[in-house]
């Protein structure tokens, strides 16, 4: 086992409000008790390791104010958040108590865009008409909408863990019959293939309201694991959201998609899950946490 401490600098442009997070180091350390500090030189942060038994490890920040030091129990397999008191910014960091041969953490950023013009149908987007197989062109009822395509091959380069396959689509549906709870159901399918059919108003009859036949076109870009925003991987940017099953697939950020009425009252995000095994698509879950 060892010790990895994620950190990462956080800010919000007050004329705008929007928040930015980067990634200022990332070291891992050898799980030994002791005195020996773990030095984040960034940020200024020093950590010890106290204790090391069978419920896990404990690890305590020291801060130039002792009463503002602080100390954690971080059992095998699982994660802390520690986010110094700040109004508009400062360094974060997340700990993780992982097995040495835990995948590195990272996140792949998605950009969206509302489409103008021509465009690509089959590339990675949200809403709008699916680009599927057409073997599947009965598999639908009214209740289910197209949330998502992900072309695989063009977030390959941003994935070096191959956390996800790099050939064919992986797509999202909601089944929307409890629309408007929030306790719906998510329908992710991985297809190896290139799909052949487009389907132009495939969410037209759902019995989610208007604003769901427009394409929003994803940009993917590299990402810290703690990213604000709509990505894949990472973990769940509200750091009171533990993560599911074998970690987090999809966050959805309402804010990204502007007119767009679903969620569009949800201060939080929408995830997906992954069940215990990665490769399942079939075992996912999915979840929404208004803050």
């Amino acid at each position: 086992m060892r010790l990895r401490i994620v950190e990462e600098l956080w800010g919000i442009d007050r004329r705008t409000g929007k928040r930015s997070v980067n990634t200022t180091d990332n070291r891992v350390f050898p799980v030994v008790a002791g005195p020996e500090l773990l030095e984040m030189p960034k940020g200024g942060r020093r950590f010890t390791i106290d204790a090391v038994d069978a419920s896990g490890i404990t690890v305590t920040v020291h801060c130039r104010n002792q009463a503002a030091s602080r100390s954690w129990v971080i059992p095998a397999g699982e994660s802390r958040f520690y986010l110094p008191h700040s109004m508009d910014g400062g360094y974060r960091y997340r700990l993780f108590y992982e097995d040495e041969t835990a995948p590195n953490y990272y996140a792949i950023g998605m950009q969206v865009e509302k489409a103008e013009g021509e465009h690509d149908s089959a590339q990675s987007k949200f809403f709008g008409a699916p680009v599927i197989p057409s073997a599947w062109k009965d598999r639908f009822h009214d209740d289910i909408v197209f949330f998502a395509q992900i072309r695989l091959s063009e977030l390959a380069q941003l994935d070096p863990e191959n956390r996800l396959p790099h050939t064919g689509y992986l797509y999202f549906f909601l089944d929307a019959e409890m629309y408007p709870s929030d306790q719906l159901d998510m329908w992710v399918e991985y297809y190896p293939g290139e799909p052949d059919m487009i389907v132009d108003d495939f969410n037209e009859a759902s019995p989610i309201p208007q604003g769901l036949n427009q394409d929003w076109l994803i940009t993917f870009h590299a990402a810290v694991p703690g990213q604000d925003g709509t990505k894949l991987l990472g973990v769940p940017s509200d750091p009171d959201v533990p993560a599911e099953g074998a970690g987090l697939l999809l966050q959805n950020d309402p804010l990204d998609f502007d007119g767009v009425p679903f969620l569009s009252n949800l201060d939080g995000y929408a995830y997906v899950f992954f069940g215990s095994d990665p490769a399942d698509f079939d075992a996912v879950t999915y979840r929404v946490v208004r803050s």
